[in-house]
C-alpha cells in the first residue's frame, strides 16, 4: 500500500505543478484562434526541428557506451541506446525516474550491476551539469538585458527598485531567504536522521565519487566529448529551428535562440512530465522579450513540446520492445574480463 501511495504521489504531485503554471502560461491565450493558428505553422521548419529530438538520446547512448567501457563492460550499442530511449519515455511517465529506469534495464539485459550502471550515470551527469552551466553563463552575458527583464516584472519596476535601494541587511527579502534556506537545512537533517539515510547519502557520495573517477579511464575522450556537445547541440537546434515555424518567432535569431535555450534548461530542472509547464513558461517568457507575438510564442512551444513528447513516448515503446524482443531471442549479457 505504502509503495502504491509513493508512486501516486510521484506522478500526481509533478501532474499538478505542471497543471499549474501550464494554466498561467496560457490562461490569456485564444483558444477558438487554435485551428488558424495551426494552419499558420510550417510544418517542415517543425519536422527538421523534431528530427533532433532522436539525435540527441541517440547521442546519450553512444556516449554511455564509452563510460561502461572502462568498468569492464562490453555492452553493445544498441543495448545502451535502447536503454537510453527507454528511459526519456519513463521520465515523462515518472519525472526522475528514467535513470533508475535506464540502470535497471542494463542490468537485466547487459549484465551490468545496478551500482556501477547508476556510478557511471553521475559521471555523466557531472559532464552535462558542467555544460549547462556553461550554455547558462553564455546564455546570460548574450541577453544580459533579455535577462533582467525575465526576472523583473515589468509591472514591479518602482517596487522592485525602492526596494534594490535599502541596505541587504534590512532588505525584508534577505531575511526571509536566509531562514528559508536554514529551515531547509534544517528539515534535510532532521529527515536523515529520522530516516537513517546516512548510510544512503555515503552511498551515494561513494558512487558518486567512482563514477566521476570513470571520466579519467575513458578510453575514446575525444569521442566522448564530442559527443556530449552533440547531445547539447541537438537539443539546441531542437529548439531554434521550431522558431522558423512562426513569422515573429522567426525573427528571433539564434543569439535569442540560446538565451531561450539557456533559460528552458534550467526551468526543466523543475520535476514534471518532460518539463512541461516550466519550458512552456520560460520559452514564452523570453521569447515575448525578444519581441515575439503572445500568441505565437505560446502555440509554437505548445506544439513543439507536444510533438516532442509525443516522440519520446512513440521511440520509448519501440526501444522496449526492441529489446525484449532481443532478450528473448538469448542476448548475451556483458561480461566482465
Amino acid at each position: 500500500m505504502k509503495k502504491i501511495a509513493s508512486t501516486t504521489l510521484k506522478i500526481v504531485i509533478p501532474l499538478l505543478i505542471s497543471a499549474v503554471i501550464l494554466y498561467f502560461t496560457y490562461r490569456d491565450y485564444d483558444f477558438s484562434q487554435f485551428r488558424s493558428d495551426m494552419g499558420r505553422i510550417n510544418w517542415r521548419w517543425l519536422a527538421a526541428a523534431l528530427a533532433f529530438s532522436a539525435l540527441g538520446p541517440l547521442f546519450r547512448g553512444l556516449r554511455w557506451n564509452l563510460l561502461l567501457e572502462p568498468i569492464g563492460y562490453n555492452v553493445s550499442r544498441k543495448d545502451t541506446v535502447l536503454t537510453v530511449f527507454t528511459g526519456y519515455a519513463a521520465n515523462i511517465i515518472i519525472p526522475r525516474v528514467g535513470e533508475i529506469c535506464r540502470c535497471g534495464i542494463l542490468e537485466q539485459n547487459a549484465g551490468v550491476p545496478f551500482s556501477k550502471g547508476l556510478g557511471t550515470l553521475v559521471a555523466e551527469r557531472v559532464v552535462d551539469a558542467v555544460l549547462l552551466g556553461l550554455i547558462v553563463v553564455a546564455g546570460i552575458l548574450v541577453s544580459w538585458n533579455e535577462f533582467q527583464l525575465l526576472l523583473t516584472p515589468t509591472d514591479t519596476d518602482v517596487a522592485s527598485s525602492a526596494t534594490q535601494s535599502i541596505p541587504l541587511l534590512r532588505n525584508p527579502r534577505f531575511w526571509l531567504w536566509t531562514i528559508g534556506i536554514i529551515l531547509v537545512i534544517a528539515v534535510c537533517r532532521w529527515v536523515c536522521v529520522r530516516f537513517r539515510l546516512w548510510d544512503k547519502v555515503r552511498n551515494f557520495i561513494q558512487g558518486f565519487w567512482e563514477g566521476f573517477l570513470s571520466l579519467k579511464q575513458i578510453k575514446h575522450l575525444p569521442l566522448f566529448l564530442a559527443y556530449s556537445i552533440g547531445i547539447w547541440i541537438c537539443y539546441y537546434l531542437e529548439l531554434y529551428l521550431a522558431f522558423y515555424c512562426l513569422p515573429s518567432t522567426a525573427a528571433v535569431g539564434p543569439v535569442g535562440g540560446l538565451a531561450c535555450f539557456a533559460a528552458s534548461s534550467v526551468a526543466v530542472l523543475v520535476p514534471t512530465p518532460n518539463g512541461a509547464g516550466p519550458w512552456n513558461l520560460a520559452i514564452v517568457k523570453m521569447l515575448g522579450i525578444y519581441g515575439a507575438k503572445t500568441n505565437e510564442a505560446q502555440i509554437m512551444s505548445f506544439i513543439l513540446h507536444f510533438c516532442q513528447t509525443l516522440i519520446y513516448l512513440l521511440c520509448g515503446f519501440i526501444a522496449w520492445i526492441a529489446l525484449k524482443i532481443i532478450r528473448r531471442d538469448g542476448h548475451k549479457a556483458a561480461t566482465q574480463p
